[in-house]
């Protein structure tokens, strides 16, 4: 009634002074008369009355006047005596892994360790019960004035605790306490199928004082451990929330996806009467890094090794560029697998798989040793056939020669060979050796070789090898032509067959299958005016002839090798093929056959590492 008459009266006649009176009187009118928001303010005339503490303090309070707290003394079992031990439920909270350390086998993570137990006098009324609470909630040193569990982590290597900490306690004395870490652990990491490889990070929690006789721990909802064996694994262990990381996969084989989360139960051990909760999350390597940095690169580089099989062995330079290359490119291949890895003894399917592709490339290496090791002796060989050819004149003489006496080829050059010198033969040596001028005064006489007067025995040159104007150095191309020929007439009868002939003419550099050796010895025995049978695989050479072909045997072997082209056996193609020609060939074939083996072999033995 008040307001009502001050707001009648007419504010445009007063004067200044006046209208601030009368605003001043009707503000209490205007906020008793606004509007009041419900739901920023709500009324609180509707809440009952209660009895019990309204917060930490009322409850601490509370808590005094009902006796003395021990919180050195653990709270009672269920029963309400201190006959059995009390239980503790743990569990993690994982929300970060923040590195696996491979090289010291460690995992370091972030999360809230989690514990729960019942401490029956610390219990209130609830709510339902006429009390003002449902859980009195205390954060950091406010929770310092209650009895806790001593937990540790039995394989710990260092731990950082936040100052978040947060602890409820019910009405019915339970406990729920929550703590900020970050953990590094000791967790053993097998490398075995590296980049394949499975891991389980393992988080050991136990009392430090408490044995099972005074404390059980177990996993939130798990079940006791009832023999020396533990009671198996049970609960949940470990909640996680959504992971991501470039490098691991986590729980993998809880049938999750990283990016949801997954919970994993826990291990219960009993172990020297005290428990062992073991918190396990598995987690597994994306092999994508180690596929794109060593396994296609080390193969890509025995191709390289591969493409040296195919370049002229008379281009060494080259050849050794890509010998060796590859080398030690899976060289440093292996040294970057061990960069982030133990040096240990542990057989690792990645390492094996480096080293067997270095292996690889050595042995790429080493068969361009042996080419080149073949084509110095090929070009010895070749030598000996251009000082035949060469001597080509001399060889006609001797033909010659062998036709007039009648003899054989054999039977001349064995007149040839230097023989030993008679007496009467040393006394003119000896004059031709010592020719004296008459007019030197001081010239001695010849005398005899020796000390006691006698002649030495020596060599002279033979009296037919005088008389065919032949000398030693012409004559020993066709020795060695002789000693060849003679080493494969296997059967001495001074002829030999097609299979003989290839043997001795590859000590010539010439290198042909045994159906072109015939091929070649009926075109040549032809074109000398002899009959040739139409099985040519019964000709037959004697030396002579065998002389006379090696003279003029380069008319014959491209006509030879060509009337044999197409489907030949493979041991015709070897027999055809110079030796560093026929290791090419061989490693073109084996080299293949062996990189697609090895790497079958590595995959289907993966599991077995």
């Amino acid at each position: 009634a008040a307001c009502a008459s001050i707001s009648r009266v007419p504010l445009v006649h007063a004067s200044m002074a006046h209208r601030h009176l009368l605003i001043f009187a009707l503000l209490p009118c205007w906020a008793a008369a606004a509007p009041v928001n419900e739901a920023a303010c709500p009324d609180t005339t509707a809440v009952p009355s209660c009895t019990g503490p309204t917060s930490v303090e009322e409850y601490w309070v509370q808590l005094a006047s009902q006796g003395h707290y021990d919180k050195s003394k653990r709270p009672a079992c269920g029963n309400s005596t201190f006959a059995g031990p009390t239980v503790v439920e743990v569990q993690l909270y994982l929300t970060q892994v923040n590195e696996v350390d491979q090289k010291l086998g460690q995992v370091t993570v972030n999360g809230y360790m989690r514990s729960w137990w019942h401490d029956p006098r610390l219990a209130f009324r609830s709510e339902a019960e006429g009390g003002c609470l449902d859980a009195v909630r205390m954060a950091g040193a406010d929770a310092e004035g209650i009895w806790e569990p001593d937990l540790y982590f039995d394989n710990l290597v260092s731990l950082h605790t936040h100052e978040s900490r947060l602890l409820e306690i019910y009405p019915d004395g339970g406990v729920w306490k929550s703590e900020q870490i970050t953990l590094t652990v000791k967790s053993p990491i097998s490398l075995g199928k590296l980049p394949y490889d499975m891991h389980t990070a393992r988080i050991v929690v136990a009392s430090y004082s408490q044995d099972i006789s005074l404390m059980r721990v177990i996993p939130r909802g798990g079940a006791v451990g009832r023999s020396s064996s533990g009671g198996g694994r049970s609960g949940v262990g470990i909640i996680a929330a959504p992971l991501s990381s470039s490098v691991w996969a986590f729980g993998a084989e809880e049938g999750h996806h990283a990016h949801r989360g997954f919970e994993t139960p826990a291990l219960v051990e009993i172990k020297f009467s005290w428990d062992y909760v073991t918190l396990e999350f598995h987690y597994s390597r994306m092999p994508k890094y180690y596929v794109d940095q060593v396994i296609l690169p080390s193969l890509l580089f025995l191709t390289v090794s591969y493409i040296q099989f195919w370049v002229d062995p008379a281009a060494a330079p080259a050849r050794a560029a890509l010998a060796v290359i590859p080398v030690l490119i899976q060289r440093t291949l292996s040294n970057q697998v061990y960069s982030s890895l133990p040096e240990g003894s542990q057989r690792m399917w990645l390492s094996d798989y480096v080293s067997v592709t270095m292996i690889l490339s050595v042995l790429a290496a080493c068969e361009f040793g042996a080419v080149q090791f073949f084509q110095m002796q090929e070009k010895r060989r070749a030598a000996k056939l251009a000082g035949i050819q060469k001597a080509g004149q001399v060889a006609q003489k001797l033909f010659n020669v062998c036709r007039q006496d009648g003899a054989t080829v054999l039977e001349v050059l064995s007149k040839c060979h230097a023989c030993e010198a008679s007496d009467d033969q040393d006394i003119v040596a000896g004059a031709n050796a010592h020719i004296v001028d008459e007019e030197a005064p001081d010239a001695a006489e010849p005398t005899a070789s020796g000390t006691s007067g006698t002649i030495m025995p020596c060599r002279i040159k033979s009296e037919r090898a005088v008389r065919y104007g032949m000398s030693e150095a012409d004559l020993l191309f066709i020795k060695y032509a002789q000693v060849i020929f003679e080493r494969f007439d296997q059967d001495k009868s001074g002829q030999c067959q097609p299979s003989e002939v290839r043997r001795g003419l590859t000590y010539f550099n010439i290198f042909l299958s045994t159906a072109s050796t015939a091929s070649l010895m009926g075109m040549f025995l032809r074109d000398e005016g002899e009959r040739t049978p139409f099985d040519e695989m019964k000709l037959t050479l004697t030396f002579e002839q065998f002389t006379r072909l090696l003279s003029k045997v380069e008319n014959y072997t491209i006509h030879a090798k060509a009337c044999h082209r197409g489907s030949v056996s493979m041991v015709a193609k070897m027999q055809g093929l110079a030796p560093s020609k026929r290791c090419d060939f061989l490693a073109r074939a084996l080299f293949l056959v062996a990189v697609s083996l090895m790497v079958t072999v590595f995959y289907l033995l993966r599991p077995l590492y």
